[in-house]
């Protein structure tokens, strides 16, 4: 897919990066513009193709090295770059799980725990809620009707942050079927009134703290699916309660 400057007007979904990150050369941007508007403030640097290749390393040891491997004219990259900038702490964090494990097991062997922080990584979302809010459990028992339809007055008072870069790519053409994977995290009344680059600031160290603390990719299904286009304003065709009638999208819990 060529490169679009105004991407971040093609939904809302997108439209969550209008107020953090602007590109609006008519090309797409190398690595020296990713560093000057993204990494100015990272403890990695972004490197492009040539340059990993003579690190002779594998990923996840460059990225340890502080250097990050960036496709160019790749929006996945992108993306990726655009999520080290809204949530460092995190996504360094993420890192260094995955080099205890190759430490242990060597780089090849993908292990269910690294699975799982790949899959957080590539399609992760943060719903931020305030204490005494009734997400986690609506998500855990997929009660999509009281979570999007009979509740949905609560997401005035909820935020959804998407931090799968992955999810962003594939919401440049959004599809019935789009699902993130969830952690719901309760955060204070304050966080809801900062404006939005703090929000990620104080988003990003709560939930690198979680992360850490609760041990969760060591748990066997640590995320909750949530279906991306159900969440109110992120998508037109949701205004209309029969959205959620579709049982292929909003499946029930498994039995058992």
């Amino acid at each position: 897919m060529s490169w679009d400057p105004d991407f971040t007007t093609r939904n809302p979904i997108l439209g969550q990066l209008s107020d953090l990150i602007r590109f609006q050369q008519p090309r797409w941007p190398d690595v020296a513009c990713l560093n000057k508007q993204l990494a100015a403030q990272l403890p990695v640097r972004f490197i492009d193709d040539q340059h990993f290749a003579a690190l002779d390393c594998y990923y996840e040891e460059a990225v340890a090295r502080g250097q990050v491997p960036t496709r160019q004219a790749n929006w996945h990259d992108f993306f990726g770059a655009v999520i080290w900038h809204l949530f460092p702490h995190t996504k360094a964090l993420l890192n260094r799980l995955h080099m205890e494990h190759i430490a242990v097991h060597g780089a090849r062997r993908r292990t269910p725990r690294r699975d799982r922080i790949t899959h957080f990584d590539e399609c992760g979302l943060v719903l931020a809620v305030r204490e005494g809010d009734e997400a986690a459990a609506l998500l855990q028992a997929h009660d999509w009707q009281t979570l999007f339809v009979t509740g949905r007055t609560h997401w005035q008072q909820r935020r959804a942050f998407v931090f799968g870069h992955a999810l962003y790519e594939l919401a440049l053409a959004p599809f019935i079927g789009l699902t993130a994977k969830a952690v719901v995290i309760t955060m204070p009344d304050a966080f809801f009134e900062a404006p939005v680059h703090r929000q990620y600031q104080l988003l990003d160290s709560a939930l690198c703290a979680h992360l850490e603390q609760q041990q969760l990719f060591d748990k066997p299904k640590p995320l909750r699916p949530l279906p991306l286009l159900g969440i109110p304003g992120w998508w037109p065709a949701n205004e209309n309660p029969a959205f959620y009638n579709n049982t292929d999208y909003f499946r029930p819990r498994r039995q058992g």
